[in-house]
């Protein structure tokens, strides 16, 4: 399926997000969504539709949702789970599976070292669907 050149920019700018994204912190879904003007769930679904390559060499496991969890379990390219990832980065969860400390461990989007300004959408960019009912 082709992809927009609004789609191309996003996930570029997804990425370069979080690859900025010290060991041990995490980002939100929905502060980098915020940050790039985009849904959360389209954050998401960048992540999780990385190619191997991507997925290999970018510190994905560290985008969580904003409560904490890790949704779907996720496993890198060798096999090991997001939450194994974190967990060998010092983060801590609580029997029901999130974050214990996600606020403190929370990097805000804005002050991380990525290069990627605050985005607008431009007025010609798709605009989202509404689902019928």
């Amino acid at each position: 399926m082709a992809r927009s050149p609004f789609f191309a920019r996003i996930k570029g700018d997804v990425l370069r997000i979080v690859a900025s994204v010290p060991a041990g912190r995490v980002v939100t879904f929905a502060d980098v969504g915020a940050h790039l003007d985009v849904a959360p769930r389209h954050v998401a679904y960048i992540l999780a539709t990385l190619d191997p390559v991507e997925a290999a060499t970018l510190p994905w496991h560290r985008a969580v949702a904003a409560d904490g969890t890790l949704g779907v379990p996720k496993s890198g390219p060798d096999g090991t789970t997001q939450r194994a990832l974190l967990a060998a980065e010092g983060v801590a969860f609580d029997p029901a599976g999130r974050i214990t400390d996600v606020v403190a461990r929370c990097s805000a989007v804005a002050v991380l070292p990525h290069g990627v300004p605050p985005q607008a959408r431009p007025a010609d960019a798709p605009s989202a669907r509404r689902r019928r009912r």
